[in-house]
C-alpha cells in the first residue's frame, strides 16, 4: 500500500510541477520598450481625456 501512496504523490507532484509550467509558459513577458511605449500612450489617453472634460464643461457651464 506504501508504495502505490509513492506512486500517487509522485504523480501529484509531476502534476503540480506541469501546472506551474504551464502557467509560467503562459505569462506574458513585456520589453522595457513595449512597456514604455504603453505608459506613453496611457498618459496621452488621459490627457485627450482631460481636454475632452474641459471642452464639455466650458460648453455646458
Amino acid at each position: 500500500m506504501e508504495h502505490y501512496e509513492t506512486e500517487q504523490q509522485m504523480e501529484m507532484n509531476n502534476l503540480d510541477q506541469r501546472m506551474r509550467d504551464a502557467y509560467e509558459d503562459g505569462q506574458r513577458i513585456t520589453s522595457r520598450d513595449e512597456a514604455a511605449r504603453t505608459s506613453r500612450m496611457h498618459f496621452r489617453a488621459a490627457c485627450v481625456l482631460a481636454v475632452l472634460i474641459g471642452i464639455l464643461l466650458a460648453i455646458f457651464f
